[in-house]
């Protein structure tokens, strides 16, 4: 801090404070969480569901019965993305779960050699909630975004 004096007294002038870059990035990031989390109550139920589908239990009495929990998890995202219609997102968000549930019910009851890893699926069951719920609102915040950005340019 600098000292100047002035006619009645010395006065202390603090140099103007620099913003911080931690809290442009944190306003953004705040605002890209509350961006991606659900809002509804379906789309919340959906979220869970396809969490749950992470879970792998290694208990050999249980076994039998995780066995048909996936499958019925994500017979559950179908039915809340049912719920939850919009326009044609839902029908996007449908036909990538219906091909997700495709892919589970061959590898989890036929055992077939499909090379799509188990992550993947699920990943595809977590992105078809999304899209049928906030995926309008993220792409508007974007091209927001790209249309600011190419107006500084």
């Amino acid at each position: 801090m600098e000292t100047v004096k002035t006619g009645c007294c010395a006065t202390k002038i603090g140099a103007p404070k620099k913003l911080d870059a931690a809290n442009g990035s944190m306003s953004f990031f705040s605002t890209l969480l509350l961006i991606l989390i659900p809002k509804c109550p379906l789309c919340m139920t959906a979220y869970m569901s396809a969490m749950v589908l992470f879970f792998d239990i290694e208990y050999a009495t249980l076994v039998p019965v995780l066995l048909h929990t996936k499958p019925i998890m994500g017979l559950i995202i179908i039915f809340m993305i049912l719920l939850n219609r919009k326009d044609k997102r839902t029908w996007v968000a449908l036909s990538i779960a219906i091909v997700a549930l495709t892919c589970l019910l061959l590898k989890t009851y036929f055992a077939t050699a499909l090379s799509i890893p188990d992550w993947l699926i699920y990943i595809s069951f977590i992105f078809a909630i999304w899209y049928n719920g906030n995926f309008k609102y993220f792409y508007r915040f974007l091209r927001v975004r790209m249309v600011r950005k190419g107006e500084a340019a």
